[in-house]
């Protein structure tokens, strides 16, 4: 059986190697184990041949990782669930899978991502791993990813993995009626305040943000860099997640966080 390498990445990260497929992975995250609280589950598959370095103690992985007496595939070993992220080199991450709470599972694969594109303004991240809060910030992804990864800092980490999230407004300024966020008006002032030139290029909104619907809260998609570079994984636009990907968008629109 092949051997795979998924890293958990939402709201906790861990590397696990398993004889599953991602969708049956995803799958089995989801609804085939009890340690799964109900809830989405985010990871990518990581190729283990850009792995060079020795935190993992992947050496012996094939006679750890063994089908079950039976035939069966293992499921999960777990390698590691402590300072992952920041050991795996950006050519490491494959494609990007977002499963649902009933195991669904969407896939997104690495996107060109023009930095010349990006327009001024304020945006809404969610910071999924290693660190998990809320912020508005002026910096558009490819510049708050260099802020948040530099060394020079007060407060960095060595690489970050967040979410674009939709910051629509109405003709009054306040969030858009259809965002499913628990505090709108808390958010408006934190945007407000950036502004209005606080000084920083990013507030928290929140520091353990529970977002209900949280795929439908996604704009452009999600980001995982260091002061390196970074690597961009496109969400579908509207009318794709409604026509081509149908069964999964009904699901994700479900799921409670």
């Amino acid at each position: 059986m092949q051997l795979h390498l998924y890293m958990l990445c939402y709201r906790f990260e861990a590397l696990v190697a398993s004889h599953l497929e991602p969708e049956a992975f995803g799958r089995y995250m989801a609804v085939g184990t009890q340690k799964n609280t109900r809830g989405n589950v985010l990871f990518f598959e990581i190729d283990g041949k850009k792995l060079h370095n020795d935190y993992f103690h992947l050496s012996d992985i094939e006679e750890r990782c063994v089908p079950h007496p039976d035939g069966s595939p293992k499921r999960s070993k777990y390698i590691s669930i402590y300072r992952v992220l920041e050991h795996l080199d950006l050519n490491a991450f494959e494609k990007l899978y977002l499963g649902t709470a009933d195991g669904r599972v969407l896939t997104l694969e690495a996107s060109p991502y023009d930095a010349k594109e990006e327009r001024r303004g304020a945006n809404l991240y969610d910071e999924l791993c290693p660190v998990s809060p809320m912020v508005v910030s002026a910096l558009p992804p490819a510049s708050f990813a260099t802020f948040m990864t530099d060394p020079k800092n007060p407060v960095s980490v060595p690489r970050i993995f967040f979410a674009d999230m939709l910051l629509d407004r109405d003709e009054s300024g306040r969030l858009a009626g259809y965002l499913p966020y628990s505090d709108p008006l808390h958010i408006i002032d934190c945007v407000k305040e950036l502004e209005q030139g606080s000084g920083k290029p990013s507030k928290t909104v929140s520091r353990t943000p529970l977002v209900h619907g949280f795929f439908r809260t996604i704009r452009r998609g999600f980001f995982v860099g260091d002061p390196s570079g970074i690597k961009f994984y496109r969400f579908p636009e509207r009318r794709e997640l409604e026509v081509q990907y149908a069964k999964w968008w009904r699901s994700a629109s479900e799921s409670l966080s």
